[in-house]
């Protein structure tokens, strides 16, 4: 199914990442829903991924279930943090739907089983969901590792498996930021966004930290993903109006990541 397009809705974009509580950004839900609607061709074949944000990392960072489950306390939060993901996905598939998207909640981790890294997920539903041209909607989540009982399975883990399996192409990450840059734009009035980027070497020259509470690898993860399995990506600013519809109508906007 090569004709498949994958595209992640990082958490920074429809939660205040900023807030230490589950809190989303509504009115950023609807603006993406929007867009996705506009940018989507007639019988086009989609995939939407998104992150946790708020309702995920702080939660996960606090309770630290990401390091494995021993105790009942650390059962209850690993139950608690999976509920609070799905209470998230409910609110973005709901703007979704009223928009005309025919978004299909699916929790990736009712199929996935982790041990370290991804081992297996359910996929053939996809297909099938994607043959009835709806619009899985999966997300970022803790979820069963053979070894410590919970790990997470982030989005951008998400994106290369689904990648594989599916035989899509281009990965389309829409984050809180342009793309990648020369050097912090924060911090560095001369940072100068970089166009395309041809290898691992390189990215690692350019790219820190997550300003934000990441425990999922952030925007280097994304990149060495890419890398690892061979598909080009496309690193955009997803809080720029009007920037999903053009990604997905296929504009060059924002970071190619350039598989040679």
């Amino acid at each position: 199914m090569n004709n498949v397009k994958l595209l992640k809705i990082g958490g920074s974009i429809i939660t205040r990442r900023e807030k230490e509580e589950p809190t989303p950004d509504i009115e950023n839900m609807e603006r993406v829903a929007e867009e996705i609607k506009q940018g989507l061709s007639k019988n086009e074949k989609l995939v939407l991924v998104h992150g946790a944000g708020s309702y995920g990392h702080p939660i996960v960072k606090r309770t630290e279930i990401h390091k494995g489950i021993e105790t009942e306390e650390d059962r209850i939060n690993f139950a608690e943090t999976q509920r609070l993901q799905n209470e998230l996905n409910v609110l973005f598939t709901k703007k979704l739907i009223q928009q005309g998207v025919s978004a299909f909640p699916f929790q990736a981790s009712a199929s996935a089983i982790r041990d370290g890294e991804l081992k297996t997920m359910e996929v053939d539903l996809i297909r099938k969901l994607l043959e009835e041209n709806m619009v899985p909607v999966l997300y970022g989540v803790p979820a069963y590792d053979e070894e410590q009982g919970c790990s997470i399975l982030s989005g951008d883990e998400i994106m290369p498996y689904l990648a594989k399996e599916l035989n899509a192409g281009l990965m389309l990450h829409g984050t809180d930021v342009d793309g990648v840059y020369t050097s912090d734009p924060n911090e560095d009035d001369s940072a100068e966004l970089i166009a395309q980027i041809d290898s691992l070497e390189e990215a690692k020259n350019y790219l820190g930290g997550s300003k934000h509470t990441d425990v999922t690898g952030g925007m280097l993860n994304k990149i060495e993903k890419a890398f690892d399995l061979g598909k080009d990506c496309i690193i955009f600013n997803a809080n720029e109006s009007g920037n999903i519809e053009k990604v997905l109508k296929g504009d060059r906007i924002g970071t190619y990541i350039n598989i040679i």
